[in-house]
């Protein structure tokens, strides 16, 4: 790290601009956000800079800059367009200690702008230490979506009561522990929504609670691609103290998770029996955890309430009082469909959906002639093992055999793959194609328009 990440206070500092174009007016507006005392020094200013200037009290001198200019300055910021100048500038910085930056020249730098993302009074700055402000940029447009506009307003209620928060508890430990309790308890959206009345109720409850109370978050991780997870999603696997995953959860999406988090997997795997039971020790230690005061999340692929076992978890952290939420994930049949290009409705070919699970242990116990139904776009999860059966049911009760099917193999990971064909080819296709689980299929004539990609690989 060749680069200190500072944060300047400039209200009412001396600072320094060099130049008067468009350029310059980008660095002036910063300078004069963070209220700091600017003097601009240029042979002519724009009459866009002028009327700005004018408009918020700034000082122009217009003439030649001199090395005299940048004594007793905190910032200096060389915005021209003339290279012996801006290099004068730096010179005249580094001789008398002043820090100096030049637009978009790093050498010549010795203080660097970062991308910014406002959340008045919280700024978060992004810089690569001049390398690449593009990727400055775009990482800030990242950032920029993981924090609520209202972060500013949260800010400033936790400033308001900082004090009233100390002297209730002296112990700096305690404080910390407490904050971090807090902020991710209601509070955070009461005072975000300026709501102060309840968010201080709030806060006087937690003041006064005897220890920390837990939650469990039941978050959907989607497909496996870790830019699906929702905003809500992240920002529970980034605060999680524990992480009770399924197997199928990508690797990648595990890697969102805080770095200290514990993780622990809890899949089920091929052959293993005694699930009933399996599934009461993840019931346990959910309640355990959340008892004990830690931020639980119950990470499962898909969404959480799609053929998995969420509705039980729920039930049981309702019947154990243990507070807990739901945060929805990308499902199978809606991830497999967009990359494969298949409208999972079409106003001429189907109306409907139905959603089945296909596992081999479930015993394909479906009721195939409603599966069967034309008019409707059937998606059957986690049917690798048992295709040719599925499809020989369906063509059984009734289905047309040349009705289009595609199955897609590990939808948005980087080895996806899309196989389509009929009812009647599809099972053989998959087979020679040699795709691998997870697996789904869809069925229907919207399945037409699967962009097949066996025949590319």
């Amino acid at each position: 790290m060749d680069t200190l990440p500072l944060a300047l206070k400039l209200a009412g500092q001396p600072c320094l601009v060099v130049g008067a174009g468009a350029v310059a007016r980008r660095k002036l507006e910063l300078l004069v956000a963070a209220k700091a005392k600017v003097t601009v020094v240029a042979l002519a200013a724009s009459p866009e800079v002028a009327d700005y200037c004018r408009e918020h009290g700034v000082v122009v001198e217009q003439r030649p800059f001199d090395a005299g200019d940048v004594a007793g300055r905190l910032l200096v910021i060389a915005a021209t367009d003339d290279s012996e100048v801006n290099e004068q500038v730096f010179a005249a910085c580094r001789s008398q200690g002043v820090l100096v930056n030049c637009v978009d020249r790093g050498e010549l730098s010795t203080a660097i702008f970062p991308a910014i993302v406002d959340r008045d009074p919280v700024t978060v700055g992004i810089s690569t230490g001049g390398t690449s402000p593009t990727l400055a940029r775009h990482l800030r447009e990242r950032i920029e979506t993981l924090l609520p506009t209202s972060l500013g307003a949260l800010a400033d209620y936790l400033g308001d009561r900082r004090e009233h928060i100390k002297a209730a508890m002296p112990d700096a430990a305690d404080r910390q522990k407490f904050w971090d309790r807090v902020l991710d308890s209601l509070l955070g959206d009461l005072a975000s929504r300026r709501n102060l009345a309840d968010a201080d109720a709030v806060l006087s409850a937690e003041l006064s609670s005897p220890g920390p109370t837990g939650l469990v978050s039941l978050v959907g991780a989607g497909p496996g691609d870790p830019e699906l997870l929702t905003v809500k999603a992240l920002r529970c696997l980034q605060r999680a103290d524990v992480v009770y995953h399924d197997r199928l959860v990508s690797a990648a999406v595990l890697e969102r998770c805080r770095r200290d988090a514990r993780r622990v997997d809890v899949g089920r795997r091929a052959g293993e029996g005694g699930s009933r039971g399996r599934q009461q020790g993840i019931n346990a230690q959910l309640v355990d955890d959340a008892r004990r005061g830690l931020r639980v999340v119950r990470l499962k692929g898909g969404d959480p309430l799609v053929f998995s076992r969420g509705g039980e978890e729920i039930a049981w952290l309702a019947d154990q009082d243990v507070a807990f939420e739901v945060v929805p994930g990308v499902t199978a049949a809606s991830a497999c469909a967009a990359i494969a290009g298949i409208p999972l409705t079409h106003r001429n070919w189907a109306q409907s959906v139905r959603f089945v699970t296909a596992r081999a242990q479930d015993g394909l116990d479906l009721d195939w002639s409603e599966a069967a139904k034309p008019d409707q776009t059937l998606v059957v999860y986690m049917g690798l093992k048992v295709l040719a059966t599925v499809c020989e049911h369906l063509v059984s009760a009734g289905a047309d055999a040349e009705t289009p099917a595609a199955a897609i193999s590990r939808a948005t990971l980087p080895d996806q793959r899309v196989v389509a064909g009929s009812l009647a080819t599809l099972a053989s296709r998959v087979r020679k194609a040699g795709l691998k689980g997870p697996l789904t299929t869809i069925v229907g004539q919207v399945a037409s328009l699967a962009r097949d990609t066996s025949s590319t690989e």
